[in-house]
């Protein structure tokens, strides 16, 4: 299993200038602006950054009904 960094090399290889370029970018805005921003909320007692691995939640089982889903009636509507 590769980590992530091995990982994003071999992305990189595969990638444009100009795809790296706006990776690069991405990456210099991560660091100037959220990163702060984030160890400030860290420090913070107010605000409570939630750990790596958020709880899952319960599944659920469907309600059963007669007629068609949500799902189909939007569809239809769009036709």
């Amino acid at each position: 299993m590769m980590t992530p960094k091995q990982s994003l090399y071999q992305t990189i290889e595969t990638l444009s200038d100009a795809e790296c370029r706006k990776l690069l970018q991405i990456i210099n805005q991560w660091h100037q602006e959220v990163a702060p921003v984030l160890a400030q909320l860290g420090e913070n007692p107010t605000f409570h950054i939630p750990s790596q691995t958020l709880t899952v939640f319960p599944r659920r089982i469907p309600i059963k009904a007669s007629g068609p889903t949500a799902s189909e009636q939007l569809i239809e509507e769009r036709r």
